[in-house]
């Protein structure tokens, strides 16, 4: 009996020493990172400042002459202002560099035909505005003697429509960023699975990892449809995405192509993690899952990431496979499908 309990406690003791090393080594990976998620985080932020000053600045300087700028206006031409303003606020700003300098030829060239005055500018400021199609219907407003003063007015109220879209795209961006640290740092107690959702996961660690990514690398998503959920230590398996991850975007030195595979196979959920890194030497794959074992310098790396991939997966009656050649490697993670412990 008192074996048994010997037992018992070592066997307690054994699993929570298993959870304080998967905890900190979760929270040494977010050390890794935490200059890459303030730097996501500052960023939104900055954009939100500059948006503020923007809309600030417009209204200081222009709400005085805004009143006997529309009294000036002709019906026609207040239709025509805020058809601007509309078309402004439905067409957005998705062209690059390339396409803007080529619209804004075929606008200039337009204008010219219609022997417009001042061609190259209106040209300029309708593409500032966002107009890039349908130039016709505004012929009549750029032909009128006030159109350059309508014109700037009209993009100045532009400009305060794309700041309040940025202060909302920014907000976004950073509220995203907060949840999956939350999501991430969260630690449950209770020792029970949970019903949770593979890619929920998986996204949440590619968010914390987006300064890493956004420096040189493509990722490639391919989540299979209707994805059932499973029954899993979900702060668990973040460690095991956080890993994978990590070293795969090590092994490319954060340029080349991630790709992330999940689908459902027969009765369990399988997850590729694929990069095009230089690849693991023969001579070394024998060794990567054990403990204490790494190729990194000094303190970039404990050794125990992959162990602790392979302990977590096994305690979740899953797999886990790697091969690897130069220019691709890939991890794959099967996970049972289970709706009971």
């Amino acid at each position: 009996m008192q074996k048994n309990e010997e037992l018992a406690n070592t066997l307690q003791e054994l699993q929570r020493t298993q959870q304080e090393l998967v905890q900190s080594e979760k929270m040494a990976a977010l050390g890794q990172l935490i200059a890459g998620v303030a730097h996501e985080i500052n960023s939104p932020l900055g954009a939100i400042r500059s948006s503020v000053q923007n809309i600030a600045d417009f209204w200081v300087e222009n709400l005085q002459q805004l009143p006997a700028f529309f009294q000036k206006l002709s019906p026609e031409r207040q239709q025509d202002f805020f058809a601007l303003l509309r078309r402004s606020s439905q067409e957005g700003d998705t062209l690059s560099s390339k396409e803007k300098r080529q619209v804004k030829k075929a606008v200039q060239r337009q204008l010219e035909a219609e022997k417009i005055d001042g061609a190259d500018s209106l040209a300029c400021t309708l593409l500032d505005i966002g107009i890039v199609t349908e130039i016709a219907s505004f012929f009549p407003l750029l032909k009128d003697r006030d159109s350059a003063n309508i014109l700037q007015t009209a993009y100045l109220f532009a400009s305060v429509q794309q700041s309040t879209k940025n202060i909302a795209t920014a907000t976004d961006r950073a509220a995203k960023i907060v949840f999956a640290l939350k999501s991430y740092s969260r630690y449950d107690q209770s020792g029970s699975k949970v019903l949770a959702n593979i890619t929920d996961g998986i996204e949440t660690v590619l968010t914390l990892y987006h300064y890493q990514i956004k420096q040189g690398v493509e990722v490639v998503k391919k989540y299979g449809n209707d994805l059932p959920s499973v029954l899993c230590y979900p702060d668990e398996l973040n460690q095991v995405w956080t890993n994978l991850l990590h070293n795969a975007l090590q092994a490319m030195g954060n340029k080349g192509v991630l790709t992330i595979d999940v689908k459902q196979q027969a009765s369990s959920i399988c997850t590729s993690i694929t990069d095009t890194g230089g690849g693991i030497p023969p001579e070394i794959m024998p060794r990567i899952f054990e403990p204490f074992f790494t190729t990194k310098p000094p303190g970039e790396g404990s050794g125990l990431g992959l162990d602790i991939v392979q302990k977590i997966v096994e305690k979740h009656q899953g797999k886990l496979q790697v091969e690897s050649a130069p220019g691709k490697t890939k991890f794959t993670v099967e996970l049972p499908i289970k709706t009971s412990d």
